[in-house]
């Protein structure tokens, strides 16, 4: 990608150029940025910003391909100012190891090696800019050979904050393509780029195995590396092996997104889950890819949310299954809603502590042994208020048909209400029984054959519960009273039988 961010815009009068003219400053860039690139990460070639002479001579634009904003290393606070010339130096040491290798094994490299090693120098900190988190150099390579603002002479010493600057021929950038194809005739000729290409394959593979090692996270480093290496090699006509790595991690990582996406998608959808899980399985008892990625990122990551989401379906259909078997046994179920998180006061089961009971597929099962829970509470309290109004001095009938009003509308027709709704009936038809024996033993006033019709009814009661007993007591009195009038009734007629 061509430089396009403007970082600067410098006057160069004073300045010793590294190269013999101005028009040579972007062959000389051209040059020093293939020379790094080949044998050094991309972002060690981005410390020298491109220099673009302007119209007038005695001015040049400096350019960077990193994207943000410049800003000068001077104008930072001290903290951020140290980091940044820290990371600096470790580029700039990098670039002068690289040009001490060169002449050590590659016949015939002095010269660039040489260019390189100058241009890791640069007047002082005041040409530094920082974009984003990388500095970069304007001014690389040139000297400063005169104090424009007292017109004297600084010299070559003071030419880089770094160190001293050796002596550099001024004449340097009249040829530099024809230069830097001798120092490649030269070294083919010799073998010596042989190590080039190793060291070229050794920082590649390095790449490729932090890229390995990123799992798929962040920055596309295996979309950069592959870029790389069709700067390299337009051709591909080498490489077969990093490219192979590259396409097969490649494809690895986007079946890592597909699935993740496919997993998101699903959500809370059990039947989908079980779905996905069984499509990682390969075919005839071979292990998929997916599987035997199963251990890397981002796969296992992805993987073991899938697992725990299938666990979760998986135990929440055993409690609702469970669930069903315990409807009705108000302490089995009492026991379950321990292990979910509601009120119970039997210890939880162990399925039911298995799972998380807040998670989605658990929501109905909770919802439904709540409602369960709840029915049971309400028949507990429907047979303690029947158990209480049964105690009353008069049977109870008028707070027996207070709570039969108040229980309209709940489920009877089931246990645990069904068995309190038919006590609640039994106990309502002897209430009847007895509001229509009390009428009977009113309506027969000294009826005493109607009084001995309601005795027998009344012998298949038990009369020894209220209120039946109270109608009991009062019929028998009324029975008394006619068993003394039938004698009476005796007696008189046995005295008029009498002469």
């Amino acid at each position: 990608m061509a430089p396009s961010l403007r970082v600067a815009r410098v006057d160069i009068s004073g300045y010793r150029l590294p190269t013999a003219e101005l028009a040579g400053l972007d062959d000389l860039h051209r040059e020093l940025q293939t020379l790094i690139r080949r044998h050094l990460p991309d972002i060690a070639a981005s410390v020298f910003a491109l220099p673009v002479p302007c119209a007038d001579g005695k001015t040049v634009d400096w350019y960077s391909d990193l994207p943000g904003q410049p800003t000068r290393l001077t104008d930072l606070p001290a903290a951020r100012r140290a980091e940044m010339k820290a990371k600096l130096g470790e580029r700039l040491d990098a670039l002068r190891r690289l040009a001490d290798a060169l002449p050590t094994r590659v016949r015939g490299s002095e010269s660039i090696a040489a260019v390189l090693r100058a241009a890791t120098r640069y007047p002082d900190d005041s040409h530094v800019y920082v974009i984003g988190d990388e500095p970069v150099l304007t001014l690389w390579g040139f000297v400063l050979v005169e104090e424009r603002k007292h017109g004297r002479s600084r010299g070559p010493a003071l030419a880089s904050a770094s160190g001293p600057e050796p002596p550099v021929r001024r004449r340097v950038g009249w040829g530099w393509s024809v230069t830097v194809a001798l120092i490649l005739g030269a070294g083919l000729a010799g073998g010596g780029w042989l190590w080039l290409d190793r060291r070229e394959t050794d920082s590649l593979a390095a790449e490729l195995q932090a890229a390995l090692d990123a799992a798929c996270d962040g920055p596309d480093r295996l979309g950069a590396l592959a870029l790389r290496l069709d700067r390299l090699d337009p051709e591909r006509e080498g490489y077969a092996e990093l490219r192979e790595r590259i396409a097969a991690e490649q494809a690895r990582c986007a079946a890592a997104e597909s699935l993740d996406r496919e997993l998101i998608a699903a959500d809370w959808d059990c039947v989908r889950l079980a779905e996905i899980r069984r499509g990682l399985g390969g075919s005839g008892g071979e292990p998929s890819a997916s599987e035997r990625d199963f251990g890397r990122e981002p796969f296992a990551g992805i993987v073991a949310r899938l697992d725990e989401r299938v666990g979760v379906c998986e135990t929440s259909t055993r409690a609702a299954a469970e669930l069903e078997l315990r409807l009705g046994n108000c302490a089995a179920l009492a026991e379950l809603g321990g292990g979910l998180g509601l009120p119970a006061s039997e210890p939880a089961s162990e399925l039911a502590a298995e799972a998380p009971p807040d998670e989605t597929p658990w929501r109905p099962v909770r919802e439904r042994l709540a409602h369960e829970l709840t029915r049971c509470a309400e028949a507990d309290r429907l047979v303690a208020a029947l158990d209480a109004a049964l105690e009353a001095d008069d049977g109870g009938c008028a707070a027996i048909l207070k709570l039969d009003r108040e229980s309209a509308g709940l489920e009877v027709g089931r246990a645990p209400l069904a068995a309190a709704r038919e006590r609640f009936d039994t106990e309502l038809a002897r209430c009847a029984r007895a509001q229509s024996y009390r009428q009977k033993l009113v309506d027969a006033q000294m009826d005493c054959s109607a009084l001995r019709t309601l005795d027998r009814e009344l012998d298949a009661e038990d009369a020894e519960r209220e209120p039946l007993r109270a109608i009991r007591g009062r019929l028998d009195e009324a029975l008394g009273r006619c068993d003394t009038l039938e004698k009476l009734e005796e007696a008189v007629g046995e005295g008029l039988k009498q002469p």
